[in-house]
């Protein structure tokens, strides 16, 4: 019995966890639908396995959604520091153009 019991634990999914920058990730994922608010995990997944999802403005739009919910919170200044950390690649001015891009007309 004890034996059913430690087999059923090892066969458990591997728990989710929530990424400081808004991804879903579980410890076999690294990242996992960005666009949770817009579309189902399997469409995503299924999109991104044909390559019709830009990298570049995917992580764009995250960085506008997480700079929204840091504003909350924060002063702008202290948003776009966190940010800096955050994606330390980045610039401080090339962060501080993809918050204030303005929409395409």
């Amino acid at each position: 019995m004890a034996q059913m019991a430690l087999k059923e634990q090892k066969e458990a999914p591997p728990e989710e966890i929530r990424a400081d920058d808004g991804f879903t990730t579980s410890p076999t994922e690294v990242r996992v639908n960005p666009l949770g608010d817009f579309m189902d995990d399997q469409t995503f997944a299924q999109l991104q396995q044909y390559r019709l999802f830009d990298a570049k403005s995917l992580r764009d739009f995250q960085i506008r959604k997480t700079y929204r919910e840091m504003r909350k919170k924060m002063t702008a200044s202290d948003a776009l520091d966190k940010l800096q950390e955050m994606y330390s690649y980045l610039q401080y001015d090339t962060i501080r153009k993809i918050v204030y891009m303005s929409k395409a007309s």
